[in-house]
């Protein structure tokens, strides 16, 4: 099995890693360049970072490497979303009319007596405002940031593995 080179975009920051064959190649291509005489690491040259995410087919056009396109990783993104917001609109829909249910109850058998509903509300309340928090986690700008680096260096490794294979 071949060693690892490490990855550098064109303003110096690592991206991944990928085989020294594919890193060999992209040198070949003049796409990036070795950093040092180690041949251990290589850097993209401007603007050429991202070209992997396509490849040209024997008909010269592009296609999504892995098969997948950004529409389709918009549209799972976007149900995934969708579903998360159901979720937590249910969860909190339930919690309130248990809540009420419980109150009701408490209200005809016990009036007067020690408010003994309000643990139960409580511990509904609790576990909406969890959900809440881990629906903003998911669904908030700041995790998209952090999903989207991620999904790029996905991205670059992906490529890469395709290419090598190929």
């Amino acid at each position: 099995m071949e060693g690892k080179v490490l990855l550098y975009d064109s303003n110096g920051i690592k991206i991944g890693e990928t085989f020294t064959r594919r890193a060999r190649q992209l040198v070949k291509q003049q796409r990036a360049s070795w950093v040092n005489e180690n041949q251990d690491a290589i850097r993209f040259a401007p603007g050429m970072e991202n070209l992997d995410a396509t490849s040209i087919d024997d008909a010269g056009k592009k296609r999504p490497i892995g098969g997948l396109d950004a529409e389709h990783e918009l549209m799972k993104l976007a149900k995934r979303r969708a579903y998360a917001r159901f979720a937590f609109k249910l969860h909190s829909s339930i919690a309130l009319m248990l809540s009420v249910l419980i109150v009701v109850i408490y209200m005809l058998t016990n009036m007067g007596g020690y408010f003994w509903p309000i643990w139960p509300v409580f511990g509904h309340g609790v576990s909406v405002a969890i959900h809440w928090v881990v629906y903003k986690m998911v669904n908030g700008d700041d995790m998209n940031d952090r999903i989207s680096v991620e999904y790029e260096k996905l991205k670059y490794r992906r490529s890469y593995i395709d290419n090598v294979d190929s």
